[in-house]
């Protein structure tokens, strides 16, 4: 199905752009969403009209995840895991794990947006969080034994 995306959704293209998704995805995600609209004639002549207003909402996205790039940069969180005598932990870190420990810190990141790679051992780790488009932050996230 043809769309024209309202905002910029990583992997599927940028604010105000056509681009063709699965039928389920644009009408079960997207488009209840607002996150786009069907890309009919009359859409697509209306495009030129509505790419102020999708350039505007964009902007303001991108300032607002700036702002949260500036408070995220800031933190540093401390995890205490169960751990054998070697350092290893007897389970891997998870998203969802990241996400609450951010949440206790008042941000609420989607568990889909933080990019951990594999901790299954206690240690100093860096972990990215993608914001929004291209910005994205790095947190530090300290592993350490109960």
């Amino acid at each position: 199905m043809q769309i024209i995306l309202l905002e910029s959704i990583d992997r599927v293209g940028k604010a105000g752009e056509i681009v063709a998704v699965k039928d389920g995805y644009a009408n079960n995600y997207l488009i209840p969403r607002k996150l786009a609209i069907v890309a009919n004639k009359n859409n697509k002549l209306e495009l030129q009209s509505k790419l102020d207003v999708i350039s505007e909402r964009n902007k303001q996205k991108i300032e607002e995840a700036n702002a949260l790039k500036l408070e995220l940069d800031k933190i540093s969180l401390t995890m205490r895991v169960e751990a054998n005598d070697e350092g290893g932990l007897y389970g891997t870190i998870t998203q969802k794990q990241i996400s609450d420990l951010l949440k206790v810190e008042g941000h609420s990141i989607l568990n889909e947006n933080i990019i951990t790679g594999e901790i299954k051992a206690l240690g100093e780790f860096e972990i990215a969080i993608k914001i929004y488009e291209d910005i994205s932050s790095i947190i530090k996230v300290s592993i350490e034994k109960k």
